[in-house]
């Protein structure tokens, strides 16, 4: 079949939208982190009480088997439990998929915790948990938190027209996302207790929203020791008014249906959603162990979002994409040369795997209250 002109510009199109991707991902900045200033970030916080503290006993999880095919160095299953608070995910139950580390060395291995975007993208955190299962070949445990409920369910915000129904609405949002930070720490209560985990080499990744779940988990539990975060933020209520995604789609509707400008839902959430701010607990993150991965252009998380949570992890490693919100997920694939794929098993290896110095006095003062030890 003969090739039109039309035809041909189609592809050229299409082969030069490829190239300029290439070329971005290659382009990409990557900044280190400076430890020549390392003292000044790890002044704290003046507060310690936080919503996402607990009370619960180190759970007790059930295996059971998983329709997947086994990686070598692995022996990969499911693990649920109850979770002690309203988290929205079927039966209310906390659900991982554990690579657990068959490997012929008997010492314990680093443990990487996956986390999930609920209820929305399963693929960054499926290359994640599978491509550094298959990198590392049972060297590191992997647990991949898996997110099958909503945490905001963005289309029925939307259609919601009574104010104190929204409110309401908005709240079980909120409490569904302290539950998500709350079981992340159980996961913590219970790889203490695993005889193959090294729980003084636990990382955590998280991806936008899950992002800044990990980032408030890191925030209150010093046993992350490594903490990557993807197109996260800090500031949330920011993120609300800005974001021009899925959010910005029940943000148009919310304003129209309550008769609010941009500044009062701005208001809204900033009260709603300021117990949730990674920023609250400058001081208690280790900057040195910490990766953020950012877009220059994204389109939800907003430039004081992102400049927060650089500012209170305390200007860490940082890889800047030229991207919008989503984009940065491409340089995860073979279009885009699998480049950030690449940049975070690095830096994964260069954390998790090696051996933590013994901490000097002084260098970090967090410690965590009582109301949040589970035992």
């Amino acid at each position: 079949m003969p090739a039109y002109p039309g035809d041909r510009l189609l592809v050229a199109g299409f082969m030069m939208a490829v190239a300029a991707l290439l070329a971005s991902c290659t382009n990409h900045q990557h900044l280190p982190f400076d430890n020549t200033r390392a003292g000044y970030y790890t002044v704290p916080v003046a507060r310690y009480d936080s919503i996402f503290d607990y009370q619960a006993p180190v759970p007790r999880a059930d295996t059971f088997p998983l329709p997947v095919r086994q990686i070598e160095g692995y022996h990969v299953y499911g693990i649920r439990f109850p979770s002690s608070e309203y988290n929205g995910q079927p039966d209310n139950l906390v659900e991982a998929r554990y690579f657990e580390s068959r490997t012929s060395t008997v010492a314990p291995k680093p443990l990487l915790i996956v986390m999930p975007i609920w209820d929305t993208h399963t693929f960054p955190s499926t290359i994640l948990a599978n491509g550094y299962a298959l990198h590392s070949q049972g060297a590191v445990n992997v647990l991949w938190l898996q997110g099958e409920g909503h945490l905001f369910d963005w289309f029925h915000l939307a259609d919601l027209e009574d104010g104190a129904i929204f409110e309401a609405e908005v709240d079980r949002s909120v409490e569904r996302f302290r539950a998500a930070a709350v079981d992340t720490r159980r996961l913590l209560d219970w790889a203490e207790t695993r005889p193959e985990i090294d729980a003084r080499r636990i990382g955590i990744i998280g991806f936008s929203m899950s992002a800044m779940v990990a980032a408030n988990v890191a925030g209150n539990d010093r046993r992350i020791h490594t903490a990557v975060y993807v197109v996260g933020g800090a500031r949330p209520w920011d993120v609300m008014a800005e974001c021009q995604v899925v959010v910005g789609y029940m943000r148009k509707h919310v304003m129209k249906n309550l008769g609010w400008d941009k500044e009062a839902f701005r208001e809204f959430f900033r009260v709603k959603l300021a117990e949730g701010d990674p920023a609250l607990w400058r001081g208690h993150y280790r900057p040195e162990n910490t990766l953020i991965v950012e877009s220059s252009r994204d389109d939800c998380i907003p430039p004081e979002s992102r400049d927060s949570l650089w500012e209170a992890t305390g200007r860490p490693e940082r890889i800047v994409f030229p991207y919008n919100h989503w984009q940065p997920f491409l340089a995860m694939t073979p279009v885009g040369n699998k480049v950030l794929t690449h940049d975070i098993y690095e830096f994964l290896d260069r954390k998790l795997r090696t051996l933590p110095a013994r901490r000097v006095a002084g260098k970090n003062p967090y410690t965590p209250t009582v109301a949040s030890q589970s035992h």
